[in-house]
C-alpha cells in the first residue's frame, strides 16, 4: 500500500550522473528507500544464527533469491506433504467444522498451485467422511439427494448442525443408567442386623465361646442362615464374618457383566445393545440424556469382568426410540 516493495519488482535503475534529470533523481530516491527498508525487513525475519550463514548483498531483490536457492524444497515433496495432511485431516470440535472444511480448501489451493487439482466435489466427500457419527443426519441427507454440494453448502449445512450438537450437549448428559444391584441389597440388609447384635452385645465373643462350653445340646437346634450348618447362628459363623469382610471392601463399587462380542461388532458408537437382564447400562456417548447428576459415592465405581474398578462420570436417563415404536 506504501509501495515499499518497489525495489522487489524492479531492477536498480541506472546509477545518477551530472546529465540525470530531476525524475530520474526521485525514481533513484524512491527505489533506494524501497530496497533500504526491504532488506531490512527481510533479515529482521531470519534468525541471527541463520543469517550468518547467507551471503551478503545490498541488492534486496537478489538478496531474496539467494534464500530462496538456499531453503527451496522439491515441488514433489511438497505435494507429499499437502497430500499426506489433506488425507489425514480429523476433525477437531474445538476448532469447529467451518475452519475444518477451510483448511481442506487451503490445501486444495495449494496442491493447485503445484499443478495437482483437486476437484470440490472430492473436498466435500472427504470432509463427509472425516466428521465424526455425530453428523449422520448431514451424510445421510448428502447420500439420498441426488444433489451436488459445494464447499460454501458444506459450510451452510454442517454450522449449524453443529451449534445444534453443542446445545444438545449442554442440555443431556452422560447416559448410565444404573439402578441398585440385587447383591448390594443383600449385603446391605445383612449388615444391619449384623451390626445391631455387635452394639447389643459388646461381649460378643465372649458370648459365643460360653455358647460352646454350655455343650452341644444347646446347640443342637441352631442353625446358620448362610453355610446351612447347624451348631452355630450366622452371627457366629466364621465363612458370613469372611464374607462380610470381603464385601466392605467392595463396598461402593458396583459390578457390571458386559459381554465381549460387543467390542469385537462393527457398529455406531451411537447404538445400544438390548440386555433385559442387566443392572448397570452404561454408554459412551454425551448425547440425549436427561436429569442429569454426579453419581453417590457409592456409584462411584463400577465393576467389570477384568476385576477392575472404572469411575463412573454421570448418572442419568435415556430415553431410546425402538424400531418397534416402543
Amino acid at each position: 500500500m506504501m509501495d515499499l516493495d518497489m525495489a522487489l519488482r524492479e531492477d536498480e535503475p541506472s546509477k545518477l550522473t551530472n546529465e540525470s534529470t530531476e525524475a530520474m533523481r526521485a525514481h533513484y530516491a524512491k527505489w533506494e528507500r524501497s530496497n533500504r527498508l526491504s532488506l531490512i525487513s527481510i533479515k529482521r525475519s531470519i534468525v541471527e544464527h541463520l543469517l550468518e550463514g547467507i551471503p551478503e548483498s545490498n541488492n534486496a531483490k537478489e538478496f531474496l533469491v539467494v534464500v530462496a536457492n538456499r531453503y527451496q524444497t522439491s515441488d514433489n515433496a511438497e505435494v507429499g506433504h499437502f497430500m499426506d495432511e489433506l488425507m489425514n485431516m480429523r476433525y477437531d470440535d474445538m476448532k469447529g467444522v467451518r475452519e475444518y472444511i477451510l483448511k481442506m480448501v487451503h490445501l486444495q489451493t495449494r496442491l493447485k498451485a503445484l499443478d495437482i487439482p483437486i476437484p470440490n466435489k472430492f473436498i466435500v466427500h472427504q470432509a463427509l467422511n472425516t466428521l465424526p457419527s455425530s453428523f449422520s443426519q448431514i451424510k445421510t441427507a448428502y447420500n439420498t439427494l441426488n444433489q451436488s454440494w459445494g464447499v460454501n453448502d458444506l459450510i451452510t449445512k454442517c454450522v449449524p448442525e453443529e451449534e445444534k450438537l453443542k446445545r444438545e450437549k449442554n442440555e443431556f448428559a452422560h447416559p448410565i443408567a444404573l439402578g441398585k444391584p440385587n447383591n448390594q441389597k443383600i449385603v446391605e440388609k445383612a449388615r444391619k442386623p449384623n451390626f445391631h447384635s455387635h452394639k447389643k452385645n459388646k461381649n460378643f465373643k465372649k458370648s459365643g465361646s460360653e455358647k460352646q462350653k454350655n455343650g452341644n445340646a444347646k446347640n443342637t437346634d441352631l442353625k446358620c442362615y448362610h453355610c446351612n450348618k447347624k451348631g452355630h447362628k450366622r452371627v457366629d459363623c466364621f465363612k458370613f464374618k469372611n464374607w462380610l469382610e470381603k464385601k466392605k471392601k467392595e463396598q461402593g463399587m458396583l459390578s457390571a457383566y458386559v459381554c465381549f462380542e460387543s467390542n469385537l461388532v462393527n457398529v455406531p458408537l451411537d447404538s445400544w445393545w438390548l440386555d433385559s437382564g442387566a443392572t448397570v447400562h452404561v454408554e459412551t456417548s454425551l448425547q440425549r440424556i436427561r436429569n442429569l447428576r454426579k453419581p453417590s459415592e457409592k456409584e462411584s465405581k463400577l465393576k467389570v469382568g477384568s476385576d477392575i474398578g472404572i469411575d463412573v462420570e454421570h448418572i442419568g436417563i435415556a430415553i431410546l426410540e425402538l424400531d418397534s415404536g416402543f
